[in-house]
């Protein structure tokens, strides 16, 4: 969190306190000379202005627009079109509670901008560290004599506010906190409750943030800290999330599930672009990632001998052929490419490609879905087969395709007559406004079908 102090605080900017709290959070600048800047503002801005012309409105309804939009302040350049700040603005922004800045002459508004991003780079980095050492500390807790409470108690520190876990019901299993937790995250855990064990909820308001994460098929772990709790930091709550299911459904966590934990944590971090943050945390079990690395999408009884979370595994190209080399699953691969440009994306595309008769398919980010957005491709996907609403129906068709069409290798496979096979693709074509028989409509519906397959749970 940068606070309006830090910038005020940089000599070569030599910028002057007029009015307000200099403690005040800035989460931007933004410059602007309008009677109206609020549509551009999203909250926490330092708005900088010339005043090269006093609003229509007066400045005091300027000010108020500002207040509204949850401005962090003012910073008034003089020497331009004012040799002081207003004092009607000064003013009314002291009666709106927002803090006002002078800004002379020599010091350009890009300097401010610039020096303001410097800040906010700097409390991120402090922030993974943070994150990082919380991580470590977690895993520590959660091998510790009563584990579940240190977990929570930890994570309740990592965001500086209050950590419950409650079940399915919102009831309190456990508790930082001798207070109920906030209504508005119950009402959070109605609406998500039923999304399974990814699910996630969060809240952000000027007063808080409310953050829910599943932990396990029962529990739900919910936390409540500041407005400005970093984005690093929240990270950890998903980890604390996994630990406090290990630990609410054992008496004692070994250190072996402690680092299987740890990993799936850092590996599902990779895979959301925290490189860093991942590097951190899986050093706190004496994990070394690999760079370059090549993602793998698994599905079989256990995971590959690799670096693994529920479905993705990581690892450097020697590594992963090795554990593939005979491996009973289905495993698609991406190409190898720096750990900080890790994505799964290439790795699903290719697992949808799998069969029984080729387990294991390699991508190398040349076929159409890995040069696809997957956002959009999922969303065309997902309307491209909405007539095929029927599951048993939607399997016949990739059965059928999956046999090229061929209608008794096809029907052995699903266990049907032929006749059955054949009245279902054609109610499948008719639901789908499709010929089966066209090569273009059938690698169009096949596409559909892999897409939404990757994307399943």
């Amino acid at each position: 969190m940068v606070l309006l102090a830090d910038l005020l605080s940089t000599a070569s900017l030599d910028l002057r306190l007029v009015g307000g709290d200099p403690d005040v959070p800035v989460r931007w600048v933004a410059t602007s000379e309008l009677d109206d800047p609020t549509p551009f503002l999203e909250g926490g801005e330092l708005l900088l202005t010339t005043g090269l012309r006093v609003p229509r409105d007066g400045w005091a309804r300027w000010v108020g627009r500002l207040a509204v939009a949850g401005a962090a302040g003012v910073g008034f350049g003089v020497g331009l079109s004012h040799r002081t700040v207003p004092r009607t603005l000064v003013t009314a922004a002291s009666a709106a509670g927002l803090a006002v800045v002078e800004v002379p002459v020599p010091t350009p508004f890009i300097a401010v901008s610039r020096r303001l991003a410097d800040l906010l780079r700097r409390s991120e980095n402090e922030a993974e560290a943070a994150a990082a050492r919380a991580g470590r500390d977690l895993a520590a807790a959660a091998a510790g004599p009563d584990g579940a409470r240190a977990v929570l108690h930890r994570t309740a520190r990592a965001v500086q506010g209050s950590a419950w876990l409650l079940d399915a019901a919102g009831a309190v299993l456990a508790a930082t906190s001798p207070q109920a937790p906030p209504a508005a995250a119950l009402q959070g855990l109605r609406r998500v409750r039923g999304q399974g064990a990814r699910a996630a909820w969060t809240e952000v308001t000027a007063t808080g943030t409310l953050t829910l994460r599943a932990s396990g098929a029962t529990r739900w772990l919910l936390v409540a800290g500041g407005p400005d709790v970093p984005r690093a930091v929240q990270g950890t709550v998903g980890t604390a999330a996994a630990l406090l299911d290990l630990l609410t459904a054992r008496p004692v966590l070994d250190t072996d599930t402690v680092t299987r934990v740890v990993t799936a944590g850092a590996v599902d971090l990779v895979l959301t672009g925290r490189a860093d943050l991942a590097r951190r945390l899986a050093g706190a079990v004496g994990l070394e990632l690999p760079d370059p690395v090549v993602v793998v999408r698994w599905s079989g009884a256990a995971a590959p001998d690799l670096p693994s979370s529920e479905r993705h595994a990581l690892g450097s190209p020697a590594a992963v052929a090795a554990a593939l080399q005979g491996w009973a699953g289905r495993a698609g691969t991406g190409r190898p490419v720096p750990l900080a440009d890790a994505s799964p994306r290439a790795a699903d595309a290719a697992w949808a490609r799998t069969s029984a008769q080729r387990p294991v398919v390699h991508g190398d980010g040349s076929s159409l879905p890995d040069r696809l957005d997957p956002a959009d491709l999922q969303a065309w996907a997902a309307g491209r087969l909405a007539a095929l609403e029927d599951a048993e129906l939607r399997r016949t068709v990739e059965v059928f395709l999956a046999h090229h069409g061929a209608r008794q290798p096809a029907a052995d496979a699903l266990g049907v007559h032929r006749n059955t096979l054949r009245q279902r693709v054609s109610r499948a074509e008719r639901l789908l406004g499709v010929s089966l028989e066209d090569a273009t409509d059938r690698a169009e519906v096949w596409l559909a079908l892999v897409t939404t397959r990757a994307h399943a749970d």
